[in-house]
């Protein structure tokens, strides 16, 4: 499934288990989608795109899911 479909499914889902499963399967389509667009010599609105999407994932875990912020965002 497309990532922007999956993102789309993501942002809209109140149930909090289908919620999780949905952060996760997001995640591994952008996060690929990222890396095949880096290889190209510009940056289109897809890619500003992704990173928006990226950022409202770890908004998600953290607002709707629970999940610790440090967890998340650490630079470690």
């Amino acid at each position: 499934m497309p990532w922007r479909k999956l993102y789309k499914s993501c942002v809209c889902e109140t149930n909090l288990a289908k919620l999780s499963k949905l952060v996760f399967e997001t995640e591994d389509a952008i996060f690929p989608r990222s890396r095949e667009l880096s290889k190209e010599s510009h940056i289109g609105d897809e890619v500003r795109a992704l990173s928006q999407a990226a950022r409202v994932l770890v908004d998600i875990k953290i607002e709707k899911l629970g999940w610790p912020a440090e967890l998340i965002t650490s630079s470690d």
